[in-house]
């Protein structure tokens, strides 16, 4: 590319998806990447444009985009990789309706892409993997909502608060109802999304820290595999509320897809909080 084009892409700004795509001096991978990541974006804006946002804030939480090509059926395939947590929010139904989705937006951009898929996030790791495993299973850190190996920047910020996961901001949101719709504001709640503390001899992260009529209660949400830590996670709400934690109370994570559940769990929650001696 001469110098004098260069400078002026350059002067210009963020080049466009068409430019990158169309561009002879990107690699295929840098064109694929622009292609994926344009399909995606196409898709949320056209359900943004349509009123869908509880679909737009499902496809935020898509941690990347691969296309690859099918050998066995000659296809370009678009992945949408999901980390663990949030894959139960994607739902028969709602894969049916994004790959509906897709298929109207890859017929309008023409990119040879006209197949849709969703698979887990594959962990970030290194020859040291076996090291950082055997440090996360020892350590008193929870687990149950399945964090990568190699820990990233939060996904997404609501209210200017970081959230690693679907779980935590649904909870957060149902606790925010609670405290601006439900409860006088002379007597509300406050919300800690993921604060780090420390009781003795141990450093841990809450999902959410609530504070109630002078008393501090700590909400988790437990995976799909919660139960062969239950021992583990009884032993840490012991020292939690030998620290001073009046309460400390589970969600499943299969309440959170249901609104009206989980609003009752977590009434239930402030009311046995409240009650603390």
């Amino acid at each position: 590319m001469p110098e004098e084009q260069a400078q002026g892409a350059m002067s210009q700004g963020p080049r466009t998806y068409e430019e990158i795509i169309n561009d002879p001096w990107v690699t295929d991978e840098e064109r694929d990447r622009a292609k994926a990541d344009s399909l995606l974006g196409h898709m949320a804006a056209l359900l943004f444009q349509r009123g869908d946002v509880a679909h737009v804030n499902l496809l935020m939480l898509v941690r990347d985009t691969r296309i690859e090509h099918d050998g066995e059926s000659r296809t370009e395939d678009l992945w949408l990789e999901i980390d663990s947590v949030n894959q139960a929010a994607f739902t028969d139904e709602v894969k049916t309706h994004l790959i509906s989705v897709f298929h109207q937006v890859s017929g309008r951009l023409d990119y040879g892409v006209d197949w849709l898929g969703f698979r887990e996030t594959l962990p970030q790791v290194g020859p040291d993997w076996r090291e950082r495993l055997r440090d996360m299973m020892s350590s008193d850190r929870p687990t149950n909502q399945a964090r990568r190996t190699m820990p990233e920047k939060p996904q997404f910020l609501v209210d200017g608060l970081a959230f690693t996961n679907f779980g935590e901001r649904r909870v957060y949101q149902a606790l925010k109802h609670l405290q601006e719709k439900d409860l006088p504001a002379e007597e509300t709640i406050s919300i800690f999304p993921l604060p780090n503390g420390r009781v003795p001899n141990h450093t841990w992260e809450p999902d959410l820290l609530v504070t109630y009529r002078g008393r501090a209660g700590v909400i988790e949400i437990d995976g799909p595999n919660h139960r062969a830590r239950r021992a583990v996670d009884t032993s840490r709400d012991h020292l939690l509320r030998d620290a001073g934690i009046a309460f400390v109370d589970r969600i499943p994570v299969e309440v959170i897809d249901d609104p009206q559940e989980l609003l009752t769990s977590l009434k239930r929650f402030l009311r046995r909080l409240r009650e603390c001696p």
